[in-house]
């Protein structure tokens, strides 16, 4: 279902929304083991604050992506006249795949900036 969702969000920007969330989890699993080896210095904060940084930044990709194929959209709509509204909706529908796998990983780089944010005020 990922491949098939990534293909039909548009590669591209499923790749990239991809590939930062996996940043996310990578930097995400970084600050877990340097959580009890370290005191929490200066990089350990600037790497928290970019795990938020980059899941804000997946969702505005998603909302780009989305923008981006409904323009291409709406100029296929205007050249061909009889377009049946079960299509539109269904490429709408297509449409939102960036934005929502957006906001989720948005939800979880949150999520994990709040549990590094209060390990970092817990000290």
């Amino acid at each position: 279902m990922i491949f098939k969702h990534w293909y039909e969000g548009g590669p591209l920007f499923m790749s990239v929304i991809y590939s930062i969330a996996l940043i996310i989890f990578g930097l995400a699993l970084y600050n877990a083991f340097k959580l009890k080896s370290q005191s929490k210095s200066a990089k350990f904060k600037r790497r928290n604050d970019t795990i938020l940084f980059l899941g804000s930044l997946t969702f505005l990709i998603g909302i780009l992506g989305q923008l981006v194929g409904l323009y291409e959209a709406m100029e296929i709509i205007q050249t061909v006249q009889d377009i049946s509204p079960q299509l539109i909706y269904g490429g709408i529908k297509v449409s939102m795949l960036t934005p929502l796998y957006g906001f989720v990983i948005l939800i979880l780089s949150s999520i994990i900036w709040f549990f590094f944010r209060y390990q970092i005020l817990k000290d």
